[in-house]
C-alpha cells in the first residue's frame, strides 16, 4: 500500500466520521493554499489532505478502502485504488485543484463532491452567494461563496462623534493597518462596513466586509438626544429669586444666558439652533438650571427667612 490515509489525517483507523471531520478542517485550514501562497509543500500536503478526506469521508469508500487495506489489494497500483490521479471510486484528484502557483483551487464536479464543498464552504466563509447560476450545460450550480464579514469595534471622544475624526485600525485577521473615516455626527452604536475588507472569499468568490461600530465616550458637559444637546448650569438659592446671567457652553462657543427671577429648580431654558446639525436638521440645546441649596445656615440667615415667610 502506497498511501495510508489515516497516517496523512493522523487519526486512528476508528476514528468516527465526525472526528475526521474535525481533524480535516483543522489541517486543511492550515495548508490551504490561499494561506500558504508560492509554497509548494503547503500546496502538496493540502493535496494529500484533501484525497485522504475524500475517501474517508465516504462509508462506500472508506469501507473498500479498509479492505483493500487489509488484503494488500493496492500492491500494484490497481485502476480504481487510491494509487495515482485517479483516485477511489472515480475520485479524480487532478480535478480537485486548479490555479497553479496562484493558491486557488475549484471542484470540477461540485454536484458528486456534495459535503467536501460544503466543508470549504463553512471553513472559509460560509457559501453566501447571490443565488444559484447555470452553467453552459444548462444545470445549476452553487452559488460563489462571500468571505466572511468581520466585527470590530471603535471608541471615540464625543467631540470626534460630533465634529468627525480619522481613526486607524489594526486588524489580527489581515495583518495591516486601516484608516476609518468617521463621519460627523456619528452617534453611539452607529456602524460603517468597508467593503472587501473581511474574511477572504473561497472558490473565487469576493472578501466579505467588515462592520465597524463606534462608541461614543460619556462627556462631562454635554449629553446628546437626537439633534439636541441637554447641559446643566448651576445657581445659588439668591440668584434663582433675584435672576441673573451665567455663562453656558455650547457646542460652537460659550453664550451668557439670561436666567430670570423666581426661577425653579429643574427649569429647562432653550438655546434655539445651538445643537447638532445633522442633514437638513440642527437641534437646539437645553440647560437645565440646578438651584444649590445651602446645607447649613447661620443664625441670622434663618432669621431673615422667618422674617421674609
Amino acid at each position: 500500500m502506497e498511501k495510508d490515509y489515516y497516517k496523512i489525517l493522523g487519526v486512528d483507523e476508528t476514528a468516527s466520521k465526525a472526528e475526521i471531520k474535525k481533524v480535516f478542517r483543522k489541517l486543511a485550514k492550515k495548508f490551504h493554499p490561499d494561506h500558504n501562497p508560492n509554497n509548494k509543500r503547503a500546496e502538496e500536503r493540502f493535496k494529500q489532505l484533501s484525497e485522504a478526506y475524500g475517501t474517508l469521508s465516504d462509508d462506500k469508500k472508506r469501507q473498500e478502502y479498509d479492505m483493500m487495506r487489509k488484503y494488500g489489494a493496492f500492491a500494484g497500483g490497481q485502476q480504481g485504488g487510491p494509487t495515482g490521479a485517479q483516485g477511489f471510486a472515480g475520485f479524480d484528484l487532478s480535478d480537485l485543484m486548479r490555479g497553479g502557483n496562484s493558491g486557488s483551487f475549484r471542484f470540477s464536479n461540485a454536484e458528486s463532491m456534495g459535503g467536501f464543498e460544503d466543508i470549504f464552504g463553512s471553513l472559509f466563509g460560509g457559501a453566501q452567494g447571490h443565488g444559484p447560476r447555470s452553467s453552459r450545460r444548462g444545470r445549476a450550480r452553487r452559488p460563489t461563496p462571500v468571505g466572511a464579514d468581520t466585527a470590530t469595534t471603535v471608541s471615540i471622544t464625543f467631540r470626534e462623534a460630533i465634529d468627525g475624526t480619522t481613526k486607524i485600525l489594526r486588524l489580527t485577521n489581515v495583518n495591516n493597518k486601516i484608516r476609518v473615516r468617521i463621519p460627523a455626527g456619528i452617534e453611539d452604536g452607529g456602524k460603517i462596513r468597508l467593503k472587501d475588507q473581511g474574511q477572504p472569499g473561497v472558490y473565487g468568490g469576493r472578501n466579505g466586509d467588515l462592520i465597524i461600530t463606534v462608541r461614543v465616550m460619556p462627556d462631562q458637559n454635554f449629553k446628546r438626544v437626537g439633534n439636541d444637546i441637554h447641559s446643566s448650569v448651576e445657581i445659588s438659592f439668591v440668584e434663582a429669586i433675584k435672576g441673573c446671567k451665567k455663562n453656558v457652553k455650547t457646542l460652537a462657543r460659550t453664550v451668557s444666558l439670561t436666567i430670570p427671577a423666581g426661577t425653579q429648580p429643574g427649569t429647562k431654558m432653550r438655546l434655539k439652533g445651538m445643537g447638532l446639525a445633522v442633514g437638513n436638521k440642527t437641534g437646539d440645546q437645553y440647560v437645565e438650571i440646578k438651584v444649590m441649596i445651602p446645607s447649613t445656615l447661620t443664625e441670622n440667615q434663618k432669621r431673615l427667612l422667618d422674617e421674609w415667610e
